[in-house]
């Protein structure tokens, strides 16, 4: 696992609790992978995978679905808060992104 994170957003008054997290991998063939998990809190959620033959490619996209989560509080009401994050070689700083912590 080369990066993983667990972003929350909640939202009681308005009956939202969104649950999203992040894993980037690299698979036995050399290819590297962003699984993407979403839903609701406690209920079966959505994955998608996304695949790039290199490393610009998986920052590329993880910038892309990051961004989008920081865009909740105009879209949602509520902030998507990071609950846990593994990133050794420090992406989200690198790219400017930060999330509240909890």
């Amino acid at each position: 696992m080369l990066f993983a994170c667990r972003l929350e957003a909640r939202l009681p008054e308005a009956n939202l609790a969104r649950a999203y997290q992040i894993v980037v991998s690299q698979d036995l063939f050399g290819l590297y992978t962003v699984d993407v998990a979403f839903g609701r809190i406690g209920r079966p959620g959505s994955t998608r995978r996304y695949a790039a033959s290199d490393m610009s490619g998986v920052r590329s996209k993880l910038k892309e679905v990051l961004k989008r989560r920081l865009t909740a509080p105009r879209r949602l009401g509520a902030a998507y808060v990071c609950r846990s994050v593994f990133d050794p070689g420090d992406w989200l700083a690198e790219e400017g992104l930060t999330f509240a912590s909890k």
